[in-house]
């Protein structure tokens, strides 16, 4: 039985690499690249730029050689092992563009829950890009034997090794940057020197792990220059999951928006005003911490939308609401009914304007049961 070869990613440069040297070096794979699927999952939020070097690049080049191109994505939150809610955008050999504006985008996730990715964590690449290349590549594989290609270079020794324990009887993980001892510079310098650009690091605009180091932060802000509505985007994301939970923002220490701001980035600024103009909510949040054996609590999290509409009408309904109101250095302002402990079990309880209609109602199974099992007191019924 003949194996079929996998790269599950074509706009992260450095596979880009690993594909750009099968299709122009032969002697650098050993199969038919009519044995190669590249399989694309989309979460809607990448930088245009990167977008726009893979149409302008890649895609050609794979035209060229005939080889197999499927773009995929999320069409709504939540999806299943058998492809429910996952769908094919574009599968043929003869691509001319990057479906990245269809679907169900991770944005939008994010949006819904108002909340932003975390840096202890990769949840969000496991739910909009393994929850969708999974079922798409047992689809093609139909439980043919076949080899699966990462582009986990010589700086990620740890993560590949990680990776071969999802290997099974039919899928291989390969790694070809490590058998090619290439780095992440050694990516790049063949990307420029094959296609005359310099690439850049593929990632959604407002991704925190492109501030985690000193190198990554300053990378990010010049993009960010450059692709200023990609930034503003990012900013409206962080100011509304701010809004929900002070201790949130895309840093590690601090707010994006403090450091756009302190290097005068107007036209992010500007860019990001004007995201500000959309229609507001006043919402009431809770949230409830439980003692566990883990050296962290569970944490609960209950939202209800109140009202809608403008910032001026509500901020008014703001100052109605039961409580005392206190405004943070960052310019949130809410009225708190209970602040929280120092220690699990705690409650708080607060209501909040945010720059968005659109954050969902949410409340776990059980959560009044705990709520008032950490209060004391009888909390706030959702009606």
């Amino acid at each position: 039985m003949r194996h079929r070869s996998f790269c599950d990613s074509l706009t992260v440069y450095i596979s880009t690499a690993i594909l750009l040297r099968w299709l122009l070096d032969p002697a650098s794979r050993d199969f038919d690249l009519d044995q190669l699927v590249v399989v694309v999952a989309h979460t809607g939020d990448e930088y245009p730029t990167t977008l726009r070097d893979a149409e302008e690049i890649v895609l050609p080049l794979l035209v060229r050689h005939g080889v197999r191109l499927v773009q995929a994505g999320r069409t709504r939150l939540n999806t299943t092992a058998a492809g429910a809610g996952v769908a094919i955008f574009d599968d043929t050999t003869h691509p001319t563009r990057l479906y990245a504006d269809h679907g169900y985008a991770l944005s939008d996730e994010l949006l819904s829950a108002a909340t932003v990715p975390q840096l202890g964590s990769r949840r969000c690449s496991l739910r909009a890009k393994g929850a969708v290349l999974d079922p798409i590549i047992d689809g093609l594989t139909a439980g043919r034997p076949f080899r699966h290609y990462l582009g986990f270079e010589t700086g990620e020794l740890r993560r590949a090794q990680r990776d071969e324990g999802y290997n099974t009887a039919t899928r291989r993980g390969v790694y070809p940057l490590l058998d090619w001892k290439w780095s992440r510079e050694d990516a790049l310098a063949f990307l420029h020197k094959t296609t005359g650009r310099d690439w850049l690091k593929s990632a959604c605009s407002y991704c925190p792990f492109q501030f985690s180091s000193a190198a990554g932060r300053v990378a990010a802000l010049q993009r960010y220059r450059r692709e200023p509505a990609a930034a503003a985007r990012a900013l409206f994301l962080e100011r509304i999951a701010a809004c929900f939970n002070p201790r949130q923002g895309l840093l590690a220490q601090g707010r994006l928006l403090d450091v756009i701001t302190a290097a005068s980035m107007t036209e992010v600024l500007d860019l990001y005003a004007h995201h500000l103009t959309a229609a507001h909510g006043l919402y009431e949040v809770r949230r409830v911490a439980t003692v566990r054996r883990a050296t962290t609590p569970a944490v609960a999290r209950s939202v209800r939308r109140l009202d809608t509409g403008s910032a001026a009408a509500m901020a008014a309904m703001l100052t109605c609401q039961p409580g005392d109101l206190e405004t943070t250095p960052d310019g949130i302002a809410r009225v708190w009914r209970q602040h929280r402990g120092p220690q699990a079990p705690w409650v708080e309880h607060f209501y909040v304007v945010a720059p968005s209609a659109d954050v969902a109602d949410k409340q776990r199974p059980g959560f009044e049961t705990m709520y008032a099992r950490a209060s004391g007191a009888t909390p706030t019924l959702i009606a």
